[in-house]
């Protein structure tokens, strides 16, 4: 595992050679200032280039046609009931809203984000899980901490979600939370769903009707899972912000969003492999729980082509209010968009003036050297650890993430030369939280002016050069294909292989297929024939685990599957490579098939 390197800085000043990112401008020396590591000298060693070719997605950018089915269950717009309770609690609880660092991020949740399908798998294609960025033939960009809490409203800095507090009062206020989901339990004879709590708790002026409110907000906003159900594994964090403790809610949300980018990327690539496929009706579904709207709200923030009309903002409100309700602009082709979108793209959108949005502290108008002291704002602090790369902890088993900030230097209004290799730090949750959370040695750090202009230097456009060449090809040859093949029928997914005579049923023109789906339980490094059995009679897949939780779908090598029958039962042997930071407590992936009737 990486240490920390002992004399560690974040902004490195020097002179090199800068040019513009896509002017035909000649070379300019001047001095320029980078977020560290990057090559700090023209001998130094090249870091390797990794495959941008776009070969293994579909040729044309078609996704209602594909085998694949996303669900994006942690994308929740607010309730009327939700919009009453924040009303009535706004009054009395504001100030410690803004004491815990929350009041934005619970603002937030009542705004209502239209869902653009087509521009996250657009944006999901693009992802890389090796860097957890986005690789797009003009540019390398990223979804940071930063535009988590701009858009979102959560704070960077404060304790781990994964601190319980060791008061005695706070444990108290928990038991109390603990004691009412069993009673609510012992009337209804099931798990506590959001609806029952909400009507136990809201309006009713108890002494923990605060801490119940938070519950539901973590729970359905932050924290999301597959179902309505409300999670005791929020109580101690809504215990700690209903006191105006700070935590950490911005590292976990991005750790959960990189974590589903991912799992999302690599099923578009899986479900491009399966050819030749014997039986029609499969598709490959995947449940998605990180608050995917913040990409979407990324995305619009930075693409003018994808910008729906924004709505006007006043003081107070956060971020997210431009995009609520807002009219979708549709497009025919996402892909192409985000291709072509280089000179357009906005690098810093949130340090350009907006209606009455008020700018942070970290947006100013001249460049600053700012001392590194106890008299350091919260918010440069959190800019601080905006720009440095890190381990982002999440809450549930397995979510550490790798953050690389350095990769997308121009986001934050700095200039961008290669970037170097940053070892990891992840081997226990405790040891990634210190990583991010290591001390800052600067003496100063570096604010940059929100009018200055990124620029590149010579060696990163030589090396991105190199980089992007496949990409290029791979853009041209992407719209040849689509145009030739935008009318062919699209590749199904060979998983299930039915007996003959059986689940043939022809479905009446114009109704979609019945899918019969199984959860899965979590998979395995190896997978075994016996891991996966394919029932003809029922026409579902089903999984059986055998040991761990981490695997990674799009790594499976010999996508198309032996298959053997054996009595009533079809086995499928895939083998699976594990993924660091997946984990079936937050997502999940799962394959429907039909069984040849109508609805």
């Amino acid at each position: 595992m990486g240490e920390p390197i002992e004399n560690e800085t974040i902004v490195e000043e020097r002179e090199e050679l800068m040019v513009s990112i896509f002017a035909d401008g000649k070379p300019n020396l001047r001095t320029a200032h980078f977020l560290k590591p990057t090559l700090s000298s023209i001998d130094a060693p090249i870091p390797k280039l990794f495959s941008l070719s776009r070969s293994f997605l579909p040729h044309s950018f078609e996704p209602d046609d594909w085998p694949l089915k996303a669900c994006f269950s942690g994308w929740r717009t607010p309730t009327k009931s939700w919009l009453f309770w924040v009303e009535i609690l706004r009054p009395k609880y504001q100030p410690v809203w803004q004491k815990a660092g929350i009041y934005e991020a619970i603002m937030s949740s009542t705004c209502s984000i239209k869902r653009y399908d087509d521009l996250a798998i657009g944006l999901a294609e693009k992802w890389n899980p090796e860097t957890n960025t986005f690789i797009f033939p003009w540019g390398e960009t990223t979804i940071s901490l930063e535009d988590v809490m701009i858009l979102g409203g959560y704070s960077v800095i404060g304790f781990p979600v994964t601190f319980s507090g060791d008061s005695q009062e706070l444990g108290e206020v928990e038991d109390k939370l603990l004691e009412e989901c069993r009673k609510i339990q012992r009337n209804t004879g099931r798990r506590v769903r959001q609806r029952k709590w909400v009507e136990n708790f809201m309006g009713s002026d108890r002494d923990i009707e605060h801490e119940a409110f938070l519950s539901l907000w973590l729970t359905r906003f932050v924290f999301q899972d597959f179902d309505e159900i409300i999670r005791k594994r929020v109580f101690p964090i809504a215990c700690l912000l209903a006191k105006g403790e700070v935590m950490a809610l911005g590292p976990a949300v991005l750790a959960s969003i990189y974590r589903d980018l991912s799992l999302l990327k690599e099923t578009i690539v899986g479900s491009t492999k399966f050819k030749g496929a014997e039986v029609d009706d499969c598709v490959l579904e995947i449940t998605l729980c990180s608050p995917m709207q913040l990409v979407q709200l990324w995305a619009w923030e930075r693409f003018p082509a994808l910008q729906p009309k924004p709505n006007v903002i006043h003081y107070f409100d956060p971020r997210s209010a431009r995009w609520s309700n807002v009219k979708i602009v549709k497009v025919e082709n996402v892909r192409m968009v985000l291709d072509s979108a280089g000179e357009t793209f906005e690098w810093r959108p949130y340090a350009k003036i907006v209606n009455c949005w008020q700018f942070h502290e970290f947006y100013k108008e001249k460049e600053e050297w700012i001392s590194v002291d106890q008299s350091l704002s919260k918010e440069l602090l959190s800019f601080a650890l905006c720009l440095r790369p890190s381990e982002l902890v999440g809450l549930g088993s397995g979510c550490i993430h790798q953050y690389l900030p350095h990769r997308v230097a121009m986001q934050f209004g700095l200039d961008q030369d290669v970037p170097c290799h940053v070892a990891r730090s992840n081997g226990t949750p405790e040891i990634a939280w210190n990583n991010y959370l290591r001390p800052i040695n600067d003496r100063k750090i570096y604010i940059p002016s929100r009018f200055f202009e990124s620029d590149i230097t010579v060696r990163y456009l030589e090396w991105w050069k190199k980089l992007s060449m496949v990409v290029q090809k791979d853009v041209i040859k992407g719209i040849v294909r689509g145009k030739r093949s935008s009318r062919k029928r699209p590749e199904r997914i060979p998983w299930v292989k039915a007996r003959k005579g059986e689940n043939d049923a022809r479905v009446p023109p114009g109704f979609p297929p019945k899918l019969n789906s199984v959860k899965p339980e979590p998979f395995v490094d190896e997978v075994k024939p016996e891991a996966f059995e394919v029932s003809n009679k029922k026409a579902s897949v089903t999984t059986r685990p055998l040991s761990h939780d981490k695997c990674s779908l799009a790594n499976a090598q010999g996508l198309s599957p032996s298959v053997a029958d054996n009595g009533g039962f079809v086995k499928i042997e895939l083998s699976m490579t594990p993924t660091q930071g997946y984990t079936n407590q937050s997502s999940e992936w799962r394959i429907s098939k039909s069984d040849g009737r109508g609805k």
